[in-house]
């Protein structure tokens, strides 16, 4: 089945808001590779994890029915999908369910919410519980009316007998007890008996958000609420000399004033009074700056010649003929920012030695661990409640505006304390994206089948979440007097992948080598932005394979199918370039225009284990400017089964429109100490004006598992935007973003 969608303008907005799946290093990559073969029914990693069906489901006398999703709501539609398929496994309406996500004392520890597998191992565990308290409650029916279970039907939580006898699940829930472990061995739907999984079924939060209700933390208003800000160093490095505390306690409004080692926070009556003492605080403290970011050396040059661990991570070997065409090329990407409209949000309440803490952070449990390391009580004293924030797109400053809020609320008992960062304050301390350099070698065979693959990656870490076994990686448990630093720095494993997420060839080439260069050390801190590694080595290898296509004379469309032996990888880019209108050719060199308009294709599939999408992009360059603008992006995805088809096409439009961002627009600066790019003028996103229209595709295969999808299209998108350039001009831009200057370069070469 194919679904397909025009996307207008106010469909984008949609979109953008909808693009917040993220990626990052969770606890179920952790479990889904660790599982070990076993006898039996395969386990799910999360029910692993949190064994007891009552942990996923519960069912009160009145029939009230509430499930439980240790997954949170980022923008990107999981509470819609968590309720469209225990609904279906439990056969009730989704209006009848009471949904509880992401609260440390109620749901299910699952990690955290990114890397596309919300829905591939969330849902998952989430449908296999409901099938069993379904199986279960039909069970004891059919033996209080001595029938077999497949006589028994239900409609709307009513169990109903072949002789008319009627048993809510409320009446069955109390003869019995979901305190025990869930059954894995429980039959779900198939596809054929699923009525509400596979359908657009409307997205429960978005009502509240358009007409302005409050549901975002940054609402939240309990009573007593004071308000803090943070004193920020001038570098990274810096550390606290002296401050004058008392000059600010002082000040209108300010309640406390709260020194830890160079730590400095307010708690005011106002919020405009805690952010003002605080600047003034910072600026009239001395500081030791610190040591200067890289040495004083472009960021490029410092990923090429400091020490790195080294490794190869992917190889194949295989007998081939002799290339007959050969190339390498390096490519390059800038740091790039989550760059949230709504800056990070915290609210802390320390009642009888007890923390409590609403925040918009993708991992309660990890975050709940970390702060309890930074300061030094029992994870049992600290209670995590999730509520939602603006979309984050991976790790930015929502777990460590927790700490700084539990720091300042800890100097106040009793009263809630709510930490809402500036964005200039959102767009200097959070983790920041990779910046990263790949090279790629490769051969092409007179035939034109890939002979041989190298890629190498340099970059610094993609994952430096709470949650680590060593360490605290919340910021401000560095800046302490008793310090609780971070643990070193860990990249993450093939097959998921960190710095080498998609950096092994979805092309068959016959001998392949896949090496990662990574620095633990990281001048400027870098954490998960939305697909890691992968968008960037997707790119990479897009850019190099549409150069070996030219190279050897061919239709880079026609280069592509003749190198792939993943059927679906083919069927999503001949829909791609259908809905295109793909016209056949090979890209050389131009003659300049004063605009040349280019087609070009990029396709993936995400972590090479889940979602397949190709992406077709129409860009326009101007000659004079060197400002590229796209045009138009057509988009063919498949995911396996399809929950929430509409949800999907949400995702992967929004992914094309962050991939437009990065591709041509964003990138960080810096001073000796500090991210300088701390606005929009000096750090650009993509506008609505200059959004391209898009027009996707879903491929359904309802026989198929759920893949992940959340962060499929960034990296084809990407790729085919740089891939147009390509066509327009005839020259490559190597280096991400695709700014002016840097086109105009590359026309001049």
């Amino acid at each position: 089945m194919t679904i397909r969608t025009e996307v207008d303008l106010g469909r984008r907005a949609f979109a953008i808001g909808a693009a917040s799946a993220v990626a990052g290093l969770t606890i179920g990559f952790r479990w889904a590779l660790a599982q070990a073969p076993q006898s039996g029914p395969p386990v799910p990693p999360m029910i692993r994890s949190n064994p007891r069906l009552d942990a996923w489901v519960r069912i009160a006398p009145d029939g009230g029915i509430t499930v439980m999703t240790g997954r949170v709501e980022i923008g990107q539609g999981m509470l819609t999908v968590m309720r469209q398929v225990a609904a279906d496994e439990l056969d009730v309406a989704p209006e009848r369910l009471t949904l509880i996500s992401g609260d440390t004392a109620q749901t299910p520890n699952e990690g955290v919410t990114a890397g596309s597998l919300a829905v591939k191992l969330g849902s998952t565990a989430l449908g296999l519980a409901c099938a069993d308290a379904r199986a279960t409650l039909i069970g004891v029916a059919a033996k209080a009316w001595s029938v077999e279970p497949g006589a028994v039907k239900v409609e709307d939580g009513q169990m109903l007998g072949p002789a008319g006898q009627r048993m809510s699940y409320g009446e069955a829930a109390g003869r019995i007890s979901l305190a025990r472990p869930v059954d894995v061995a429980a039959k779900r739907k198939s596809p054929a008996e699923q009525r509400i999984i596979g359908t657009s079924y409307p997205r429960v939060d978005i009502p509240a958000k358009v007409f302005g209700q409050p549901v975002f933390i940054h609402d939240l208003r309990p009573a007593g609420m004071l308000f803090g800000a943070i004193a920020r160093p001038p570098a990274y490095a810096a550390r606290l000399v002296s401050a004058d505390l008392d000059a600010i306690r002082s000040r209108p409004g300010v309640v406390e004033v709260v020194r830890d080692g160079s730590f400095l926070g307010v708690v005011a009556r106002r919020e405009e009074q805690a952010q003002a003492a605080a600047h003034a605080l910072a600026k009239a403290a001395r500081w030791d700056a610190g040591a200067p970011l890289f040495g004083g050396q472009d960021v490029f040059d410092y990923l090429l010649t400091a020490p790195s661990e080294t490794a190869v991570v992917h190889t194949a070997k295989a007998e081939a003929p002799p290339a007959a065409t050969t190339h390498k090329a390096e490519y390059r990407r800038h740091f790039q920012a989550h760059a949230s409209i709504g800056a990070s949000c915290a609210l802390a309440q320390w009642q009888d030695g007890r923390l409590t803490v609403w925040s918009h952070t993708q991992g309660p449990f990890p975050l709940r661990g970390d702060l309890a390391k930074g300061l030094r009580v029992s994870p049992e004293a600290v209670r995590i409640i999730h509520a939602q924030g603006a979309g984050c797109y991976g790790h930015n400053g929502a777990d460590d505006v927790a700490l700084d809020a539990a720091l300042l609320a800890r100097a106040v008992p009793g009263r809630p304390v709510r930490v809402h960062w500036a964005h200039e304050e959102e767009m200097a301390w959070e983790p920041w994206g990779s910046a990263m350099v790949t090279r790629l070698a490769g051969g092409i065979s007179a035939d034109g089948t890939l002979a041989h693959w190298t890629h190498d990656v340099w970059s610094f870490p993609h994952s430096t979440r709470p949650g680590s076994d060593a360490g605290c990686n919340l910021r401000s448990a560095w800046y302490l007097a008793d310090p609780v630093l971070p643990g070193k720095a860990a990249d993450i494993p093939l097959p998921t992948g960190g710095a080498a997420r998609n950096a092994v060839p979805i092309y068959a080439a016959a001998n392949q080598t896949i090496t990662s260069h990574f620095l633990s050390a990281m001048p400027i801190r870098t954490s998960a932005l939305r697909t890691l590694g992968g968008y960037f080595n997707a790119v990479s290898a897009e850019m190099f394979i549409d150069e070996l296509a030219a190279l050897s004379g061919r239709d880079p469309v026609a280069f592509r199918l003749a190198n792939i032996r993943d059927a679906r990888l083919g069927a999503v880019l001949r829909k791609a370039v259908e809905l295109a209108g793909w016209v056949p050719g090979v890209v050389g060199k131009r003659a300049l225009a004063p605009e040349m308009i280019g087609t070009g294709v990029g396709l993936s599939r995400y972590k090479n284990s889940d979602a397949y999408v190709a992406v077709v992009a129409e860009v326009s360059v101007s000659t004079k400017s060197g400002l590229v603008t796209p045009l138009r992006l057509w988009s063919a995805t498949d995911t396996g089964r399809a929950v929430n088809p509409d949800g999907v096409l949400n995702q992967i439009d929004g992914g094309m429109v962050q991939a437009a961002s990065w591709t041509l627009q964003e990138a960080g600066r810096w001073n000796s100490g500090i991210m300088t790019t701390v606005d929009y003028g000096s750090y650009p996103i993509q506008d609505f004006l200059t959004t391209p229209l898009m027009h996707s595709v879903v491929i359904d295969r309802p026989e198929q598992p759920s893949l992940g999808a959340g962060e499929g299209s960034q990296a084809p998108a990407g790729a085919a935007i740089a891939n147009a350039v390509f066509a327009a001009t005839g020259r490559r831009v190597a280096e991400i973003p695709l700014t002016p200057d840097r086109v105009l370069a590359a026309l001049k070469a």
